[in-house]
């Protein structure tokens, strides 16, 4: 499965208005549903600051999230699928909202700076 460029991540979905505007809405979402979990999930103080964060609506949700979630390898071949230099929004089209909402969720504790440590030691 191909996989997008870094340049082509930047230009294609980063920095594409509408994939921006999806990643924000994306993670309200999560957010949401963060702020509903059990508190013994692991990391949730940080998890719980991050969606604390995003509902402020800053910038954070949005163009501060669309890098991340750009770069995520399944976001990442599903628009290299698609993307064409004759139509700007061909590759953020080709991406699912289920895909990002799948790839916000997978990056959560990238995002919030729980540790993989701390993952580990609760689940092993």
């Amino acid at each position: 499965m191909p996989r997008s460029t870094l340049l082509d991540e930047h230009d294609q979905l980063a920095q594409n208005v509408q994939f921006v505007a999806r990643v924000r809405m994306a993670c309200i979402r999560a957010a949401r549903e963060v702020l509903a979990e059990n508190q013994d999930t692991p990391g949730n103080p940080l998890r719980v600051s991050l969606a604390r964060s995003v509902l402020t609506f800053t910038d954070l949700p949005g163009s501060g999230m669309a890098p991340l979630i750009a770069a995520d390898p399944a976001v990442s071949a599903q628009a290299a699928t698609a993307g064409t230099s004759t139509d700007p929004n061909s590759a953020q089209a080709a991406v699912t909202d289920e895909q990002i909402l799948t790839a916000v969720r997978d990056a959560w504790n990238i995002a919030a700076g729980v540790s993989a440590d701390l993952l580990a030691n609760t689940t092993g």
